[in-house]
């Protein structure tokens, strides 16, 4: 794929209109996690010592697009952050008409999902966006997968358009994968088959072992005709799931960590022993061990999504037996999506890791196969110059 790069350019005087990724998780308005900012403080740091004069994007969790600010998701935490991390005032605008840039400056405008047309990618409000700057430098991988106005339709309004230095970092990973040595394990967990069925289905053809675990496993093991209690399943996905677990490749749990409901004692329990009044909180750490020989021997490994209910201490042993494994593991090792990666944090092996990437569905998407949009747009708009 060829991309324009940020540092093919002259940036001196110039203004930059930055999407990034800053949507990040906040537990009582604070933040709880500053990995991606502090990804994206490479790209703006550069374009800051070069001259540019910053406008950045972002969106925070899901707001209603009303055109009026959501304090909830208002991105001033953010901002207090960056103010923190840069040692300067960084103004933040809740109007794209008052937006004014002056040099060597800096503003933040206020979540882009707050405006009418950003999810529908309103070819209006990316030319306004598309009008504020002189390059646009898309810097969000964890949005590529979108087709919104800042992120996609924002480029076929600006003259020049690139990727930031974070994306860089991010496609090269994800391009190691794709000439990855053999042995390739990969591991997916989640709540839900259906929204992985597709990306499950493209990995088993495409690694040596393929690890189920959360409610993507508990599909799985109903399809069986086990007792799965009251656990999070999709019974309407069995057929596909039957289909996905006769092929050789695919590893599913034998033993499981149950209990009634979240605050009962957990037992571990074979999977043929289930209660019809419990449910499935976690993969065993038990079974994890008996499979260590594959992680042992991987030579590439993938991880996406908990064994379980990890935020619970007494069903995340699971999870982090797994986390652990990778830790220990000489294998080139790759984790995405935000679940992932806090429970790898929580299990203290993020150092451990080759990689981790800041997105969730672009990751999937990317290692299924399917096309990135912001990403396609851009291609396009390198070859037009």
């Amino acid at each position: 794929m060829h991309l324009k790069d940020l540092t093919e350019y002259q940036l001196s005087g110039k203004r930059v209109l930055l999407r990034a990724d800053m949507n990040v998780p906040l537990q009582s308005g604070t933040i709880a996690n500053t990995e991606r900012i502090d990804r994206s403080l490479p790209t703006i740091k550069h374009i800051l010592q070069e001259g540019g004069k910053i406008i950045l994007l972002s969106h925070l969790g899901r707001p209603e697009e009303t055109g009026k600010v959501q304090e909830e998701f208002s991105l001033k935490p953010v901002v207090s952050y960056l103010e923190e991390k840069l040692q300067r005032p960084i103004p933040l605008t809740e109007s794209l008409d008052s937006l004014r840039v002056l040099n060597g400056s800096f503003t933040v405008l206020e979540n882009i999902r707050f405006f009418k047309g950003e999810k529908g990618n309103d070819s209006n409000l990316a030319k306004k966006l598309g009008s504020l700057c002189d390059i646009f430098v898309l810097d969000a991988f964890a949005a590529s997968h979108r087709e919104h106005a800042s992120t996609t339709g924002v480029i076929s309004f600006v003259n020049q358009a690139c990727i930031g230095f974070l994306i860089r970092e991010e496609l090269e990973a994800l391009e190691t994968i794709e000439k990855a040595n053999r042995p390739i394990l990969a591991i997916l967990g989640g709540a839900k088959i259906s929204s992985k069925l597709s990306l499950i289905n493209a990995l088993a053809n495409k690694v040596d072992h393929l690890l189920l675990g959360g409610g993507i496993a508990n599909t799985c093991l109903g399809s069986k005709g086990l007792e799965i209690g009251r656990s999070l399943v999709e019974p309407s996905l069995y057929s596909e799931a039957r289909n996905l677990i006769e092929k050789d490749n695919v590893l599913l749990p034998d033993k499981v960590v149950v209990a009634p409901n979240k605050e009962s004692e957990p037992r571990e329990v074979s999977v043929e022993t289930l209660k019809k009044e419990e449910c499935i909180f976690d993969i065993s750490p038990l079974y994890i061990d008996s499979i260590k020989k594959t992680f042992a021997e991987a030579k590439t490994i993938i991880w996406n999504g908990p064994m379980g209910f990890f935020e619970e201490d007494k069903f995340s042993l699971g999870t982090k037996a797994v986390a652990e494994l990778i830790s220990e593991s000489e294998a080139y090792s790759v984790i995405g999506g935000g679940d992932t990666i806090a429970a790898a944090a929580q299990a203290k092996v993020l150092d451990s890791i080759n990689y981790v990437s800041t997105a969730g569905g672009a990751f999937l998407n990317y290692l299924e196969g399917k096309p990135l949009p912001a990403l396609l747009a851009l291609e396009e708009k390198a070859l037009e110059s």
